[in-house]
């Protein structure tokens, strides 16, 4: 077991864990902020709300994301971010395919 810790939150990114399959990462916006589009490569890209609210745009559909909800993407799949309030994110990139994605 590995207790990771997200530690600073003024960083707009910070890698939690990296292995040859996945990277974990934080980040931390401000309110207004925003990530431009862009994709994750050939990783699938799992975005996790822990704190705050975001707008999560991805194939021209935009969602109101808040702690307990998560979005999930394919590789290469275009998306953006802008925080609605000061907000903390995490991140997962898989590039390996995990199989089905089922919700709770």
């Amino acid at each position: 077991m590995q207790l990771l810790t997200c530690q600073n939150r003024t960083t707009l990114k910070e890698r939690l864990y990296q292995d040859d399959f996945q990277t974990i990462m934080h980040l931390s916006l401000q309110k207004g902020q925003e990530i431009p589009e862009h994709h994750g490569g050939d990783a699938e890209v799992t975005v996790v709300p822990v704190r705050g609210a975001i707008v999560f745009t991805a194939s021209g559909q935009s969602e109101h994301l808040v702690p307990g909800q998560l979005v999930h993407l394919n590789a290469k799949e275009l998306h953006a971010v802008r925080a609605e309030e000061d907000s903390d994110v995490v991140l997962i990139k898989s590039a390996r395919a995990t199989g089905s994605v089922r919700g709770c």
